[in-house]
């Protein structure tokens, strides 16, 4: 069933965020979000107020970071789970679903010029990939943005450890490991002047349903929107449900759509779901 969500007060971004959470169907069923989602299934005839717990604050957030809460919390709250009572013995540590379901992690790596030699960092977990988005008036693939955001990078100066000294142009590249169950790439539509003022970048942006990302087959099954600047903006969701349908999540306001559009200047966030092994 689509069932909205009560708005309580510049909680669009947290409604939309939870949305395609509720939506994912491996996190269908966990701890305190089960609430939530069995509300959504089995109240067909109203919205829903989400709990102190699944919600941020009266002030709006921007949904990116409403989304790193959310997914943080979630994984937490499985951590504390698997802590056993006093006295019984400790089992090793094991990943939370939240990690298995949208974890991975990335790892820069740089090669000297002068002497070939490669260093790499250490790797760093993430849930979302923030992609850049270009200020231009014609519409950019997800693709060039994905390019974008993978490129080699040329430093100015760095230091190699082997050489023991700076060295001009040594090149940066950007390593993923496996990739996740679920992708959710963020499209970075917000950026600051020189003067700290923030600014929305509208370009228009194409992204397939059903893609191929590092070699790995992934579906569309859900994205946040924003509507307006960055002083006064809307969020809401578009989410595929199980039954094959596109439904528009507008906090209490839930409608079915044919399909959304694959080429648009308000989508915010991508949600893509494996479909290869």
């Amino acid at each position: 069933m689509a069932v909205g969500f009560q708005n309580q007060g510049n909680s669009c971004s947290a409604n939309s965020a939870l949305q395609c959470v509720a939506h994912t169907p491996e996190l269908s069923s966990l701890i305190e979000f089960r609430k939530v989602v069995r509300a959504i299934w089995n109240n067909a005839s109203k919205s829903v107020k989400p709990g102190p717990k699944l919600t941020n604050p009266s002030v709006q957030q921007d949904a990116q970071e409403y989304l790193d809460f959310l997914l943080g919390a979630l994984d937490q709250e499985f951590k504390k789970q698997d802590n056993p009572p006093k006295g019984k013995k400790v089992r090793p540590e094991l990943p939370s679903p939240v990690a298995d379901f949208f974890e991975d992690q990335t790892k820069s790596t740089v090669k000297c010029p002068k002497c070939s030699n490669m260093v790499s960092s250490t790797p760093e977990s993430f849930t979302s990939l923030s992609l850049p988005v270009h200020e231009t008036a014609q519409p950019v693939s997800l693709e060039s943005c994905i390019r974008e955001y993978t490129k080699d990078d040329v430093l100015d100066s760095w230091h190699c450890p082997k050489c023991k000294r700076n060295q001009k142009d040594a090149v940066k590249k950007l390593e993923l490991g496996k990739l996740p169950r679920n992708l959710i790439l963020h499209l970075a539509r917000f950026k600051c002047d020189s003067s700290g003022s923030v600014e929305k970048i509208d370009t228009t942006v194409e992204f397939p349903q059903i893609s191929t990302l590092w070699e790995q087959e992934y579906k569309l099954y859900g994205l946040i929107n924003h509507m307006g600047d960055s002083d006064y903006g809307h969020y809401t969701a578009t989410i595929k449900l199980p039954n094959g349908k596109w439904y528009s999540f507008d906090d209490e306001v839930v409608e079915e759509i044919f399909e959304p559009s694959r080429c648009s200047s308000d989508a915010y966030i991508l949600f893509y779901h494996k479909t290869s092994v």
